[in-house]
C-alpha cells in the first residue's frame, strides 16, 4: 500500500517539475511556481500597474519583445510587443487561429463558434458571408446604426427597447471586466463547480446567459416573421442562407446565434470610449479644445451638418481623434491568437497551440519613434503644410489577417461624432475640480475617467 502511494506521488512531482521546467528555446519572462505558472506573477504586477496592457509593457521593459509566459499547469502565452515583433506575428497566418479553453468555448455555447474565436477555413467562410452581407445591407455605404444593418429595426435615439437596454448594459459590463488571459477558470475549470462565487463564474455565467436567450430570442421572431427571398438585413440573409444550404453545417442558427452576439458586441463599446476618451482629454486641454472649434467654424460653419466629405478638410481634428486614440488604447491589446503549427518568432520556439497577445500600446508609447509618448501633442500628425499624415505606428484596429473589419466605420462614426459635438458644444470641467486621471481604467477594454463635465452651447 504504501509503496503504491509512493510512486504515485513521485510520479506526480516528476510530472509537476517536467511541466514546471521552460523547454530551451522558450521565450524569456518571469520563472513563476509549479502548476500555477506565471498566474501570481501576473496578478501581483496588474495590481501594481493598475492595467493588464501595462503589465505587458512592464514585461517587454524587462525581458525583451517577446515574452514567454505559463498560465496554469501547461498553457503557454506569448506576449509580443513592439512594432516588429507584432507586425511579423500579426501577417505570419500560421499565428491567425484562436484560444480554445474553457471560458472561451464557454462564451460561444461550449465549441467554437461565431467570427472572433473561430479560425482556419471555417472562420474564412464565415467572414466572407458577413462582410459581403453586411456590404449588401448598407455596412460603409451609409452612416447607419449597427443594430438596424443586423436586425432591420431602427429607433430613435433614447428609444431602444427596454430588453435591448439591458443587453448593452450586461455586453459593456462583460468588456470592461473581461480578463484577456480568460481568467483562472480557463485553466483549472474545475474550479467554478468549487468555487462559482469567488471565481467569477457564476456572474460570468448568468449574463452569458442572458445576452445568449436574448439574441435567440430575436433570430426566433426574424424566423417565424420574414418572407423567404427578401432579406433587407444580416439576420435575414444568413436565415436564407441556412434555408438554401441545407447540407452545409457550418451555417446553421447556433452559429447565426454567435454571429449576431459577436458583430454586435464588437460595436457597443469601443466607439462610445473613443468617444469619452475625446471629450476627457479635451476637458483637461482647453487649448487644442479651442482649436477644434476655430477649424469647424471655419472649414464647416455654425449651420451645416458636417459630413464624411468634411474629413479630408479637417486635418487638425483628424490629428486629436488620432492622438487620442495613440495614448487612450481602448483597446490595447489584440483578441489572444493561437499558433496553429510548430514555428518560431523572432529565434523563440512556439509551439503548437500557444496563445499570443500583440501588445499594441507598447508601439504606441514607443520612445524612440515618438520622441514624447506620454505628451499629447496632436500636431504630431500635421505636416509642413498643415496637412494631417497618418502614422502606421498607431494599430488601434489591428493588423493581418484579423485585422479589425469594422475598421472604416468606426473611424467615420467617431469622427462625425466628435465633429458635430464640438461643433456645437464646449466641454470643461467644474471650478475646482481635480483633473482626471487621462489613463482610465479596466481590464480587456480600458475605459475613460469618471468625472463631471460641464457642457455649454457654442451658438
Amino acid at each position: 500500500m504504501w509503496f503504491g502511494t509512493l510512486c504515485l506521488v513521485t510520479v506526480l512531482i516528476l510530472l509537476v517539475l517536467y511541466h514546471f521546467r521552460r523547454p530551451r528555446r522558450f521565450p524569456p519572462g518571469p520563472r513563476g511556481l509549479p502548476i500555477l505558472g506565471n498566474l501570481l506573477d501576473i496578478a501581483k504586477l496588474a495590481k501594481k500597474e493598475k492595467l493588464y496592457c501595462d503589465t505587458w509593457c512592464r514585461l517587454a521593459d524587462q525581458y525583451g519583445p517577446v515574452v514567454g509566459l505559463r498560465l496554469g499547469f501547461k498553457e503557454s502565452m506569448i506576449i509580443v510587443s513592439g512594432k516588429e515583433a507584432v507586425t511579423i506575428m500579426m501577417n505570419r497566418p500560421e499565428f491567425d487561429g484562436r484560444p480554445n479553453g474553457f471560458m472561451y468555448k464557454y462564451r460561444c455555447g461550449g465549441k467554437m463558434q461565431g467570427l472572433v474565436f473561430t479560425d482556419s477555413d471555417f472562420w474564412k467562410g464565415q467572414k466572407k458571408f458577413t462582410m459581403k452581407t453586411l456590404m449588401q445591407v448598407g455596412f460603409g455605404k451609409m452612416f447607419s446604426h449597427v443594430w438596424f444593418l443586423l436586425e432591420g429595426t431602427k429607433f430613435e435615439v433614447g428609444m431602444e427597447s427596454p430588453q435591448l437596454k439591458e443587453v448593452i448594459k450586461v455586453l459593456k459590463d462583460i468588456l470592461i471586466n473581461a480578463s484577456v488571459v480568460g481568467g483562472i477558470v480557463n485553466y483549472f475549470p474545475f474550479l467554478r463547480l468549487i468555487f462559482p462565487g469567488f471565481t467569477g463564474f457564476s456572474l460570468f455565467a448568468e449574463r452569458q446567459k442572458r445576452i445568449d436567450g436574448f439574441f435567440m430570442d430575436v433570430i426566433s421572431k426574424h424566423k417565424k416573421d420574414r418572407v423567404f427571398g427578401e432579406s433587407t438585413n444580416f439576420i435575414d440573409s444568413y436565415l436564407q442562407k441556412i434555408e438554401i444550404e441545407k447540407q452545409n453545417s457550418s451555417f446553421n442558427e447556433s452559429q447565426l446565434q454567435y454571429v449576431f452576439k459577436d458583430l454586435f458586441s464588437a460595436s457597443v463599446d469601443t466607439t462610445e470610449k473613443a468617444i469619452g476618451f475625446i471629450i476627457a482629454y479635451l476637458v483637461v486641454h482647453q487649448d487644442v479644445q479651442l482649436r477644434v472649434h476655430d477649424e469647424i467654424d471655419r472649414v464647416i460653419g455654425i449651420s451645416a451638418c458636417p459630413s464624411l466629405g468634411d474629413k479630408s478638410r479637417l486635418p487638425y481634428l483628424n490629428a486629436v481623434v488620432t492622438e487620442v486614440s495613440r495614448l487612450a488604447n481602448v483597446a490595447p491589446t489584440s483578441i489572444p491568437h493561437r499558433a496553429m503549427t510548430d514555428t518560431s518568432l523572432l529565434g523563440f520556439e512556439i509551439k503548437r497551440d500557444y496563445i499570443l497577445l500583440a501588445n499594441f500600446k507598447s508601439i504606441h508609447l514607443d520612445k524612440e519613434h515618438w520622441g514624447d509618448p506620454e505628451t499629447f501633442r496632436p500636431e504630431r500628425f500635421i505636416d509642413e503644410e498643415g496637412r494631417f499624415i497618418d502614422d502606421p505606428w498607431v494599430m488601434n484596429f489591428g493588423a493581418g489577417h484579423r485585422r479589425c473589419p469594422g475598421e472604416v466605420v468606426a473611424r467615420n462614426a467617431v469622427f462625425l461624432f466628435t465633429a458635430c459635438l464640438m461643433q456645437k458644444l464646449h466641454f470643461m470641467l467644474p471650478k475646482k475640480h481635480p483633473k482626471p486621471d487621462l489613463n482610465g481604467h479596466g481590464t480587456f477594454i480600458t475605459a475613460p475617467p469618471t468625472m463631471e463635465v460641464v457642457v455649454r452651447q457654442r451658438h
